[in-house]
């Protein structure tokens, strides 16, 4: 059996072939492709699902060895998406997540009757029915006659197999969605302008069979090939790492820190500045709890001054004495790595704190992402969280996530521990100690016995 994981980043996209142990045999990442070249430029939703397409079949090539694939499943992006007509062809490019454009309208929104915490996420630029505000009062004319909305990572799913619809997971990332009912809030609908909407689809649940196009007529899918709901990355990458530990907590380590955990017990009565709530992949009640920090501007400040970050994680162990800096705004005016890298361990311990609060369980930490390879980072990440971190053998969690679901489309079950190790890094003591000291010092009047990983 092979099966086929497709991950539709902000940056990159990946494409990878895995094998019944779960296991990677192909692995493919190119620049996602834009209208320009630009990372807040749109996507044009056509020329994004013909080089998926090219990569499947490239890969295909190397390791299918003449048997066409079994599955497939797609992750990535929370928040864009595209209008498509009654033949599911574009009417538009998709609007990268970050850009502003709909500023105004998400003030609107907040602000309305119709604003609730039930959404798990409050409304920023950044969400998808913002966009849609923005989008109706711009282009009205896309929401004339039968178009209906289609989120950028379902696309390809779409376009394979003809069904319209919305994972589960990027329908908890619009804003207009109740994640504990798990259920539209209509009156959120109504207030952004939303188009029409197709069925929810939950992670793993079979959208349909790949119909006639290139990857038919190249052989890499044949007519029993299926089609798996797969959603938002960030909770089907975590999904992945519960397939080795169940009850794993996540640090995913980039210039983009992103945080995970799931709580059986919040109670949606609040938002929370470290977190955004929404539905965990696997869980069937409960809310996945989701920090996002964005620290890439400190890093560009350091490649300006010449400082190789990736040299300097490269070493065996950092250099310097520990020092604190709980927010970016206490770094010194031109910082080093060190304190660069210590800033965003002590944001990360911030959000995990919060998740404390949110009913997250003292679960062992997994860390992943693209700087979770330097054991020294993951040294000082430990020393300041004051726990053992643990890291997995694989580091593509969001692409093998999405080939894993399309394998439990499939009914079988993947063994996804005989492929794969875990290895434990520990705290230095001596920064432990002081890291503790200083955190307890800044932020115990605020979170109390939640400060405790």
């Amino acid at each position: 059996m092979l099966v086929c994981g497709v991950d539709i980043g902000t940056t990159n996209l990946k494409v990878s072939i895995v094998d019944e142990t779960g296991v990677s045999r192909w692995t493919r990442a190119v620049p996602t492709p834009r209208v320009a070249p630009s990372a807040a430029s749109d996507v044009n939703a056509t020329v994004l699902l013909s080089a998926i397409e090219g990569l499947i079949v490239e890969g295909w090539t190397a390791v299918g060895g003449g048997k066409p694939l079994s599955a497939i499943a797609t992750t990535g992006v929370g928040e864009d998406g595209i209008l498509v007509d009654e033949a599911l062809k574009p009417l538009c490019f998709a609007i990268p997540w970050h850009d502003r454009c709909a500023v105004h309208e998400a003030a609107e929104i907040r602000e309305s009757a119709a604003a609730t915490t039930r959404a798990g996420i409050e409304m920023e630029h950044t969400r998808t029915g913002a966009k849609w505000l923005w989008r109706r009062r711009h282009s009205p004319a896309l929401f004339a006659g039968r178009s209906v909305w289609i989120a950028l990572t379902d696309y390809p799913s779409v376009a394979w197999t003809g069904r319209p619809f919305i994972s589960e997971t990027l329908a908890s990332r619009t804003g207009c969605y109740d994640v504990g009912r798990r259920e539209w809030n209509e009156a959120l609908l109504q207030v952004c302008g939303a188009p029409d909407l197709p069925e929810i689809l939950k992670a793993g649940e079979i959208v349909g069979t790949v119909g006639p196009g290139p990857l038919k007529s190249s052989g890499a899918v044949g007519s029993d090939t299926i089609v798996v709901a797969g959603g938002h990355d960030h909770p089907v990458a975590a999904a992945m790492i519960q397939r080795f530990d169940p009850k794993a907590r996540v640090d995913s380590i980039g210039t983009a820190n992103v945080v995970y955990g799931e709580s059986a017990t919040f109670a949606l009565d609040r938002f929370d500045q470290y977190l955004a709530f929404m539905v965990p992949v696997q869980a069937k009640s409960g809310v996945a709890c989701l920090g996002v920090f964005e620290f890439s501007a400190a890093v560009q400040g350091l490649k300006a001054r010449g400082v190789d970050i990736r040299a300097f994680l490269d070493l065996p162990k950092l250099p310097g004495a520990p020092r604190f800096f709980p927010t970016p705004q206490d770094l010194p005016a031109r910082p080093d790595a060190r304190a660069v890298l210590e800033m965003a361990g002590v944001t990360a311990r911030r959000m995990f704190s919060h998740m404390r609060q949110a009913g997250v369980e003292s679960t062992p930490i997994y860390a992943t992402g693209g700087w979770s390879r330097s054991r020294s980072l993951l040294e000082l990440r430990a020393s300041i969280f004051g726990v053992p971190l643990n890291v997995l053998s694989e580091q593509e969690p969001a692409v093998i996530g999405a080939a894993l679901l399309a394998a439990e489309g499939l009914g079988e079950g993947v063994d996804f521990t005989t492929g794969v190790t875990a290895q434990t890094i520990d705290p230095d003591p001596r920064w432990a100690e002081f890291y503790q000291e200083m955190y307890r010092a800044s932020f115990d009047a605020a979170d109390g016995q939640a400060n405790e990983l």
